[in-house]
């Protein structure tokens, strides 16, 4: 038998279907073809892609021992490496969407997925996380918004890393909870989405929570917001949906038309039971049951779209209404779990667009330069535009991740803007004198090479 440890998050039984076993083999050969021949590169190296991470982590030995796993709500190993195996339509949209939902290339279906399949799991969740792989990972700390909802001017958290509105095109801060006694949004029947819906929704709904929203923005004259249904959104012309949209809060969603296998994706029922709370203001919008119970996503102002401070105080005490009002699901180390495993411990993404129209002139070099600062680099349509977001959010607080982002992307913006200051003849000298100052990449400073000489 293939147990895990602590067996009671397993199904107690082998995987013994011949076909799905077929499937993991063919799967496995395709992540290790895909392995690079020396260096192993981590999530943050500037070459890496899914299959090629998740090659330098699922080693043969590895996967013989957890192959035949399956979870007590019948997961296999497939249903986690699946997005980063599959052969999606060659649509770059479809494809920025996958890996938006799924960064890394894996998905956790059910909470279990991260004990029954630790060995592989946990060693590329640090490395996701941008935390050395070698030690071990620290039981994670409370979340911050465990503190009084009390609200008054010192609790105005005020940064702009773009004072002039030069570079900094948009922003949005996300954090993702799940209930606890409820699984995961995939596995729901009916009836316990619409449990989970009724109960978020009486809680966003109320004075109370119309209050708090007044508090936190008082400069606004909203009241409150409105709920939408998944239906509502995903129809086609549909007003709110283009509405999230330009506000960068309308989230990676996959139509099922384009991805035939939408119910690995989103679960039977979608997208019954799933919806999105949208502030009056159109800033905020929190997520019912997309993936997590919930997703609160806050924007940044369209008049200062550098100014991150606020937003992270909107979220804090939203988050800190409903810390008081509900128990969330938690793991003494990954911190509140998530089946976006980029999302385990404080479950906060800091993502900003930033025009970088003088570092992304060397755009290999840029993203070292960002994996250096612990950013992750994703392109955009326009070479000069790209969206830096944070890695980690494991084994450290959510203020803890607000302090780090701001410090990492205000340092970028500090080297923009003295390109911007020389004349064309000095960029190009500016640009090598910066690069080759930079370090190696994560994935060098972990290889055995640099190891022995260290």
């Amino acid at each position: 038998m293939y147990l895990v440890p602590e067996d009671n998050v397993s199904s107690r039984r082998d995987l013994d279907a011949p076909d799905a076993l077929d499937t993991l083999d063919r799967c496995y050969r395709l992540l290790a073809s895909a392995r690079p021949s020396r260096t192993p590169l981590s999530a943050s190296s500037n070459k890496a892609t899914p299959p090629l991470v998740l090659g330098r982590f699922l080693k043969k030995p590895v996967f013989d021992a957890i192959k035949r796993r399956i979870t007590k709500l019948d997961h296999d190993l497939f249903d986690v490496i699946w997005p980063a195996v599959k052969k999606i339509p060659d649509n770059k949209n479809i494809v920025q969407t996958v890996e938006e939902d799924f960064p890394g290339g894996i998905t956790a279906p059910d909470y279990y997925v991260y004990d029954v399949f630790h060995e592989f799991l946990i060693p590329l969740l640090k490395d996701l996380h941008n935390i050395n792989v070698n030690t071990d990972i620290p039981i994670h700390p409370q979340s911050d918004f465990k503190q009084s909802l009390k609200i008054s001017s010192e609790s105005v958290v005020e940064v702009n890393i773009d004072p002039n509105d030069e570079f900094v095109l948009s922003g949005t801060i996300e954090c993702s909870r799940n209930l606890n006694g409820f699984e995961l949004p995939l596995n729901l029947k009916v009836g316990k989405l619409e449990t989970i819906e009724r109960i978020l929704t009486k809680i966003l709904m109320h004075e109370d929570f119309v209050k708090l929203s007044q508090q936190t923005n008082p400069e606004s004259e909203q009241k409150g917001g409105s709920y939408y249904t998944l239906n509502e959104v995903l129809e086609k012309p549909s007003e709110i949906s283009a509405q999230l949209a330009s506000s960068g809060l309308l989230i990676a969603l996959c139509d099922r038309d384009e991805i035939d296998d939408y119910m690995r994706l989103h679960g039977k029922h979608w997208p019954y039971g799933r919806g999105v709370f949208v502030s009056e203001d159109k800033t905020i919008a929190i997520w019912i049951n997309v993936h997590d119970h919930i997703r609160v996503l806050v924007s940044t102002s369209v008049d200062a779209p550098g100014e991150i401070g606020l937003p992270f105080t909107k979220l804090s005490f939203i988050m800190r209404y409903l810390h008081a009002k509900l128990d969330f699901v938690w793991h003494e180390k990954l911190g509140h779990l998530s089946s976006r495993p980029t999302f385990l411990g404080a479950g906060i993404r800091f993502s900003l667009i930033i025009n970088f129209p003088g570092l992304s002139k060397d755009p290999e070099n840029m993203k070292h330069l960002c994996a250096m600062r612990g950013l992750q680099y994703r392109e955009t349509l326009s070479p000069d535009i790209a969206r830096i977001s944070n890695y980690q959010c494991l084994s450290i607080t959510e203020t803890n991740c607000f302090n780090d982002f701001i410090t990492a992307s205000s340092n970028l913006l500090h080297l923009e803007n003295d390109l911007s200051m020389q004349n064309s003849a000095h960029i190009a000298t500016m640009l090598t004198n910066i690069f080759r100052r930079k370090r190696s990449s994560l994935a060098d400073l972990d290889s055995p090479e640099k190891r022995e000489k260290q």
